[in-house]
């Protein structure tokens, strides 16, 4: 252990100062040493470990401790950390926050501060330092450097510095206070079960979820009144447990319900309508004891899946799917929006196809079907899009969901109402969102409750990057396309617009019998929608489109893949740097940094990487280079005589 140096009086003019203690930290000693003794804590680190959070107050006999974590990390990034954590230790440090003997802070950006305030009867400990709080730093598996001095608590320097802390902690959020508001709702169930629950991402509490499945037997029931209207009445069974019993009645408050001691009464027609107002998506089941989809919007109820009719019928609506795909070009985007197409097909089947996966792959994979990411620049038909696919599904004029509307509070209320339509979201930007991952990743992996149907989401943006979790949970489409905006062009647009076209009934007609005669299940989402899509050609002996492919189109057409052939290895405008374990793709000065961001999204989930300024530093060589191959060397003249 090595001494620490006394620097005497180096802060002479700010008065009492005393002496400043510098401290190299070489050994375990070395680190320990700067906290013993002292009672309460106030901490800025980068980097947190719970386990010795946990051992400053079981071992040193801390009574208090607020800790701003710097690093770049999300709230759902920080629990997911805890995952293979004891459930003991996560249970103590909750217990902790909810007696308010420790808080742990969330900052709104990466801070690298490192400083620690220390203090007890009469004395307070300011330690200026390069050390995290982590397990890494107090075993001195690296070499620290550190300077603290010893003041009274009152002393002008210790308070100054003390603003300095709070200024650091001002607009941080708590860590870990929604699992006590948790624990406050569910005080009846074991606290371990909730910590199982909290810690993979869940975050609608269990009362809400016996609420939800009162709300989607309102949805049910609706869904199966007779299409001439003649009942409009839907009675259900309110929930055993009180707190979800006020959660239903504040759910169909708006409704206007009559509820009594064992049931609540609802307008059918006023819930399909409500439900259409308040989350921007109609009511939609799929019921395989029927064999059909139903639909529920503006006050009535349909069916969405009707036999076949005759060639000439089938063969003019695929031909108006054609002449909407064949209003852009080039090829990919045509592939690319004809796969959107069948994608947004596929949604009202989504549930089906976790349920075949699930039984399939059990909990080895939980992911759910990927969420459909539609990426495309500004101006380039996306809104169309949406406009001309759910049109085809409906029947009727619809709209997605606007961008200021995508909230996890929509997402949360949509999933909790029983409908199948897919909850389209139409040019969202994920900037500032900081609840977007963890609700992405919880929505299939713990929200889906196997019985309850949840809307399968669909993004669209012109916002190329993806964090590394999204890229393993989204299926992207590029939208590369060039409209020709000419007089001709919008007036064909709006013709087409104007048709009615039935694919979707038969489309839906022949997915339903696939569910029913066929268990196999494929990891490709659209699989079955590319037999049932190929059946529908084959019944109108019609030619299959280039366009419509056999295989996802992300297999056939990478368009990030020849955007980075063409960077490094034609046009050159970047320069590639070979390390021994990792690439650095060096972008010139003058290129713009969304120009950047957007490259790198590009990089499929296998290629680790991050941009640092105008360079691209790629953590896995090997991957890149087996998605991106550089092109072989011509041996010239070879072979020659």
């Amino acid at each position: 252990m090595k001494r620490p140096t006394i620097q005497g009086s180096l802060f002479q003019g700010e008065g009492h100062l005393g002496d400043v203690v510098t401290q190299v930290i070489s050994h375990r000693e070395d680190f320990q040493g700067l906290f013993d003794g002292f009672t309460t804590m106030r901490a800025v680190a980068y980097v947190v470990s719970s386990e010795l959070l946990g051992e400053f107050f079981e071992k040193r006999a801390y009574t208090e401790i607020e800790v701003v974590v710097g690093e770049d990390l999300t709230e759902p990034a920080l629990r997911q950390g805890l995952q293979d954590k004891p459930l003991e230790l996560v249970e103590s440090l909750a217990t902790r926050v909810e007696n308010g003997s420790l808080r742990i802070l969330v900052p709104r950006r990466s801070i690298h501060t490192k400083l620690y305030i220390l203090e007890r009867p009469g004395t307070a400990r300011i330690i200026q330092t390069s050390a995290n709080l982590t397990e890494t730093a107090r075993k001195a598996n690296q070499v620290n450097y550190a300077w603290y001095v010893d003041l009274p608590p009152e002393d002008a320097f210790v308070q100054r510095v003390l603003d300095d802390y709070r200024a650091h902690a001002r607009g941080c959020s708590l860590f870990m206070e929604d699992l006590v508001k948790l624990f406050k709702e569910r005080d009846t169930t074991p606290r371990r079960e909730l910590i199982e629950v909290w810690v993979k991402g869940e975050t609608v509490p269990a009362p809400e979820t016996e609420a939800v499945k009162a709300l989607q037997e309102i949805s049910v029931q609706s869904l199966l009144l007779s299409e001439d209207g003649e009942t409009d009445i839907v009675t259900v069974k309110l929930p055993e447990a009180p707190a979800a019993r006020k959660e239903l009645e504040r759910l169909v408050k708006p409704l206007r319900p009559t509820i009594t001691a064992s049931g609540v009464t609802v307008s059918a027609s006023a819930f399909i309508n409500h439900v259409h107002a308040t989350y921007g998506i109609p009511l939609m089941r799929v019921d395989l004891q029927r064999h059909e989809v139903r639909l529920g919007l503006k006050g009535t109820i349909v069916s969405l899946s009707q036999p076949l009719p005759d060639v000439p019928t089938v063969d003019q609506g695929l031909q108006h799917i054609e002449d909407y795909v064949h209003t852009i070009d080039p090829g990919f985007a045509k592939a690319s929006m004809f796969e959107a197409l069948l994608y947004i097909f596929f949604s009202p089947f989504a549930n089906e196809y976790m349920r075949r996966k699930r039984m399939a792959y059990g909990q080895v994979d939980p992911k759910g079907p990927r969420f459909l990411y539609i990426y495309g620049p500004t101006q380039n038909g996306k809104t169309t899009f949406f406009r001309f696919a759910l049109k085809l599904v409906t029947g009727q004029d619809m709209e997605a969901v606007p961008r200021e509307e995508f909230s996890s509070r929509k997402i949360r209320g949509a999933a909790s109402i029983g409908t199948v339509f897919p909850l389209a979201f139409d040019d969202v930007e994920f900037s500032g969102k900081r609840w977007v991952p963890d609700v992405l990743k919880a929505y299939w992996e713990t929200w889906w409750r196997g019985k309850l149907d949840i809307p399968q989401l669909v993004l669209s943006s012109n916002e190329p990057r993806l964090q590394d979790w999204a890229r393993s949970r989204v299926k992207r489409l590029d939208f590369d396309v060039h409209f020709a905006s000419t007089e001709e062009s919008k007036r064909k647009l709006k013709t087409l617009f104007e048709r009615d076209n039935g694919v979707f009934r038969w489309f839906s007609h022949l997915y339903l019998q696939h569910l029913l005669t066929d268990s196999e299940f494929s990891d490709d989402e659209l699989h079955i929608a590319r037999v049932v899509m190929r059946q529908l050609y084959d019944y109108a002996n019609r030619a299959v489109p280039e366009f419509f492919l056999d295989q996802p189109v992300e297999t056939k057409y990478d368009l990030g893949r020849t955007r980075w052939a063409d960077l490094l290895y034609k046009r050159r405008d970047a320069k590639l740097e070979r390390e021994k374990e990792r690439l650095l793709v060096r972008f010139p000065g003058e290129m713009q940094f969304w120009e950047i961001r957007r490259f790198e999204g590009y990089l499929p989930p296998e290629v680790k990487a991050r941009q640092e300024g105008h360079t691209i530093i790629i953590e896995t060589p090997v991957e890149f280079d087996d998605w991106c191959p550089p092109p072989r060397r011509k041996l010239w003249p070879f072979g020659r005589d």
